[in-house]
């Protein structure tokens, strides 16, 4: 996900389990922070990593113990795995004077260093040649918000390849000393590393990127709540629960606020059935959302004897993904004076499908003092979906282009895809604000019959 508005065939192993003990309240940051703890560096919660498996596991056990019937639907997929092992990590050191700089390795790295890494000596890009390490500035590739959406790092590594470079550096956030998450998809060895151009480029370096290709099983979690006699419809509670680094925005948030709506409304159901999913590797192409989503097309079995539930059972999807973050380049101002946040300000896009669902979903958000700026979700693809062929850059897509109404407060933040995305990106009153909202609007929707989205507007 990002935010910057005007911003094969495969099998998949289902397992059930079984209603447990319900358990004391929590809030929503209290799952956040259980989400965290779980995500343990240095692969913390990445796509079908040890991390992600113990996530699915703690949301399983929560779904299960508000009496949902939840369903394990994993799958096979393939991801790229950085090598942390010792003197094989990423890193860079600056020579004849040894100086080593916090670096982090690109991710899909089609070609990577030996053990004993490369030396090169560090240039612009356009003044790559033959064994030269390209510098890319920070502003060109990085994901932070302001930086421009369609940023061009690509490019930038394409004409190193295309030079004969030997390696590519990244330029990480410098200001907040902060490395971040980049897909190279590239046979080029590439670092993102925080230093100043002054302090690399002309000079040598010696450098390394090492890491594989494995086939991985990504955890999707599903809970299910059947709808009441006379109702045959569901609501969607959908976010990802797969992230960079702790991620505790993008996408802890989201996942915790899933939780936190399911339980509100297994206290009070509403009027329509209620699927709760937290996705694995949507961050590297939204892959268990497509495969769930295929699954409601042909007819999810859900394990209890009950019908199987499509598409077309699914009346709108509530996604949360990126639904709370602090906007700390205000926020850590007004904190500094007043000591917390202002309470309304947030770079936040509402956004939603080109249907009535819309003025509900201001509404209920608004109330519980969640704002941003509306903006349908026609107009917010082209900027959202730069990566994706034209696709929304959140597991929502798959269920959109069935033309599922669907919702997503989205929000923009420095520390988006960065190792800075921890516990303090996020205010813990409006994450629980955005469960809250999000549980109730699952209410409404579960009164109002909502058209399909017409396909020129998917």
């Amino acid at each position: 996900m990002r935010f910057r508005a005007m911003v094969l065939a495969i099998a998949c192993a289902v397992s059930v389990v079984s209603p447990g003990r319900a358990s004391p309240t929590t809030t929503a940051y209290d799952h956040l922070r259980a989400i965290v703890a779980r995500s343990v560096a240095p692969e913390y919660r990445r796509a079908g990593s040890p991390g992600m498996a113990r996530v699915a596991a703690y949301a399983a056990g929560r779904f299960a113990a508000a009496h949902y019937r939840v369903v394990r639907f994993d799958f096979p997929f393939r991801r790229y795995v950085v090598d942390y092992a010792r003197k094989h990590a990423p890193g860079i050191v600056r020579l004849p004077d040894f100086t080593t700089f916090k670096a982090e390795s690109a991710f899909d790295l089609d070609r990577t260093t030996p053990q004993t890494g490369i030396s090169c000596v560090v240039k612009k890009v356009a003044d790559v040649g033959p064994g030269d390490c390209g510098f890319i500035p920070f502003g060109n590739a990085s994901p932070e918000w302001k930086n421009s959406p369609f940023v061009d790092y690509p490019t930038q590594l394409d004409q190193i390849i295309a030079a004969h470079g030997a390696a590519a550096i990244v330029q990480g956030d410098t200001k907040r000393n902060l490395v971040f998450a980049l897909r190279a998809r590239r046979p080029l060895p590439t670092l993102v590393v925080v230093a100043h151009p002054d302090e690399l480029i002309g000079r040598m370096v010696r450098l390394r990127a090492m890491g594989r290709y494995v086939t991985a099983i990504g955890h999707d979690t599903v809970a299910i709540r059947r709808p009441p006699p006379g109702s045959s419809s569901y609501v969607m509670l959908l976010a990802h629960g797969d992230g960079w680094f702790q991620a505790s925005a993008d996408n802890g948030s989201g996942a915790a606020a899933v939780l936190r709506a399911a339980e509100l409304l297994a206290a009070a159901p509403p009027n329509a059935g209620v699927i709760a999913a937290v996705t694995d590797a949507e961050e590297i192409g939204l892959i268990g959302a497509d495969r769930l989503a295929a699954a409601f097309e042909k007819g999810f079995v859900v394990g209890d004897g009950g019908p199987k539930i499509h598409s077309a059972d699914i009346n709108a999807i509530v996604n949360l993904d990126a639904c709370s973050a602090r906007a700390s380049d205000v926020q850590g101002a007004v904190f500094g004076v007043a000591r917390q946040d202002a309470p309304v300000f947030s770079w936040r896009a509402m956004v939603s499908s080109e249907s009535p669902i819309t003025g509900p979903f201001l509404a209920r958000f608004a109330a519980r003092r969640v704002f941003g700026a509306p903006v349908s979700a026609a107009v917010f693809k082209p900027v959202a979906a730069a990566s994706l062929s034209g696709r929304q850059r959140t597991d929502v897509a798959p269920f959109e282009e069935r033309g599922i109404p669907f919702v997503w407060p989205v929000a923009g933040y420095p520390e988006y895809h960065t190792d800075g995305d921890t516990l303090a990106a996020v205010d813990p009153v409006d994450l629980e604000n955005v469960a809250e909202a999000a549980a109730e609007l699952a209410g409404d929707l579960g009164m109002i019959a909502l058209p399909r989205v017409p396909e020129p507007l998917r």
